[in-house]
């Protein structure tokens, strides 16, 4: 008997996607499964080309792309005899309901939401191959693909949906059944209260179709028991019922059913409705796991990057210790004194990053300790002035500096010198050659601190211009300063913004809270 991986060389996947760093991520994703033989194409109109030219079993589509998306590649399969039945895997960052509905009554048989961890990518495709495996039932898919309807969808997962088919008169169930069973678990009810029973034990219902009229407990009252109850809360629910005023089926939706369907219904609109709604489950439930796993991940992501905030202290203690150690020694010459002169401040600029990031975290998190005193402004602002002077003289760069003779602020010293720094520092950068820089205070109702210079901030990231790891046309940018100077400004009870023009260039305003201290 073959393994499921010699298997997997058998099959074809026809993989779609513009970026070429995604195709090659999923590309290899495949090979590790078993799957040797991956054609690429770069956008819908080249997949219509490969397909002309190969024998595909499946096809794994972004769904934006230029030329042909992937929601019209998916069309035009789903139109086209000779393709429409091959499974159809879209990988996409739509989570909107209406997205999805589109996409499932255009014939999508799996959604894959970016971005997505390894095993749900497994996951998925196994359920791809699976679900071929179910439909095609031991036969070609070229033998049969004439005999399916255009546009017809299919059960996205291999086992069985299960229903519950809620009605007082057992023909009703017994003709529902008929429909339905032969692709779905049909189970039943003749009554409110035994819907309720089995719904709220441990069967696990997919969906439920559910009568209005029955004696005792009505449909209506079953429905809105059901949504109040968290373990039964997110089971669509389709009414099926004789009353077809509007009244009446407004009613039912706003109880919380998802579709209304009339007696008497053709089999066709009752099996389309009930495909589709399984299937905006199924990718509801997948979008539910995705944000789980994104949740998770930001969790991870903050305990690791906390870790190693901690953990660089030592290797950069090291360095400090050792570089002091040498300088100590006055064994060394003019140029080698130099060099570890520069290590030496390299290594305190790096531990001061440390600190500043470890501050920084715990501002994200809510967890700083913010030390109100009040501080001499103009004295925090002055030696922010004095620092930034000495790198500015090497662009040719002036500072000017105007303040009234006392300015007090509640703040703490050091991040509101950490704050002004960042500030002044990008300016300083932003700067063409032999311009000016002005860092202006007032101390009216509050203290207000400009800093202007004659460069305006590139359009595209007015809207952006704080967040974080946001930069613009600096080789060495992180796009932390303005950041972490708005995260230290509210931290201190302020605020900072700015105004950005081509003919006024840039002025930053950053305001704190007035302190009365002499």
């Amino acid at each position: 008997m073959l393994s499921n991986k010699n298997k997997n060389k058998n099959k074809t996947f026809l993989l779609v996607d513009d970026h070429p760093d995604i195709r090659n991520v999923i590309k290899t994703n495949l090979l590790h499964m078993g799957f040797d033989s991956v054609i690429e194409a770069y956008d819908g109109a080249d997949a219509l080309s490969k397909l002309r030219d190969n024998n595909i079993d499946f096809i794994v589509s972004d769904w934006h792309m230029p030329t042909l998306s992937g929601l019209e590649l998916l069309d035009k399969l789903r139109r086209d005899p000779k393709y429409h039945k091959i499974p159809f895997m879209m990988v996409t960052a739509e989570t909107d309901r209406e997205s999805v509905k589109i996409a499932v009554a255009v014939g999508v048989d799996q959604f894959l939401i970016k971005p997505f961890t390894l095993a749900t990518f497994r996951n998925k495709i196994n359920q791809l191959v699976q679900q071929d495996k179910h439909t095609l039932q031991g036969s070609q898919r070229h033998d049969k693909r004439l005999e399916i309807p255009k546009n017809k969808t299919r059960p996205v997962r291999n086992k069985k949906k299960t229903i519950l088919v809620v009605d007082d008169i057992p023909l009703n169930i017994d003709v529902v059944s008929g429909i339905l069973s032969a692709d779905y678990r049909i189970v039943a009810a003749t009554s409110g209260i035994k819907a309720l029973k089995l719904a709220k034990g441990e069967l696990t219902l997919d969906l439920i179709l559910l009568d209005i009229m029955m004696p005792q407990m009505d449909g209506m009252e079953v429905c809105r028991h059901l949504k109040a109850d968290p373990k039964t809360a997110d089971i669509p629910i389709i009414f099926l019922t004789a009353k077809t005023e509007v009244d009446d089926i407004a009613a039912a939706l706003d109880a919380g059913g998802v579709d209304y369907v009339t007696k008497p219904f053709h089999p066709k609109v009752l099996t389309a409705r009930v495909r589709t709604h399984l299937s905006l489950k199924i990718a509801r439930d997948d979008l539910r796991e995705q944000i789980d796993t994104l949740v998770e991940n930001a969790r991870l992501r903050e305990d690791v990057e906390c870790m190693a905030r901690h953990d660089l202290k030592s290797p950069v203690a090291v360095i400090i210790n050792r570089s002091e150690s040498l300088l100590e020694r006055g064994s060394l010459d003019i140029e080698q004194g130099n060099s570890i002169k520069n290590i030496l401040d390299s290594a305190y600029d790096t531990l001061g990053m440390i600190d500043r990031s470890l501050d920084l975290y715990k501002m994200e998190t809510g967890q700083y300790k913010f030390k109100q005193e009040s501080i001499d402004l103009n004295a925090v602002a002055l030696k922010v002035v004095n620092a930034a002077r000495d790198n500015a003289k090497q662009y040719g760069i002036t500072i000017l500096f105007s303040a009234p003779d006392k300015c007090f602020a509640h703040g703490e010293k050091l991040l509101t010198f950490s704050m002004l720094s960042n500030l002044l520092k990008n300016a300083v950068e932003a700067s063409s050659n032999k311009g000016k820089v002005a860092v202006t205070m007032s101390c009216d109702q509050d203290v207000a601190i400009t800093i202007h210079n004659q460069t305006m901030v590139p359009e595209e990231i007015h809207k952006s211009f704080f967040d974080k790891f946001v930069t613009s046309g600096k080789k060495n940018g992180t796009g932390l300063g303005t950041y972490s100077a708005k995260l230290m400004a509210r931290v201190q009870g302020g605020d900072i913004s700015f105004e950005s023009t081509l003919d006024k260039g840039t002025t930053l305003t950053v305001r704190l809270p007035k302190s009365n201290a002499l």
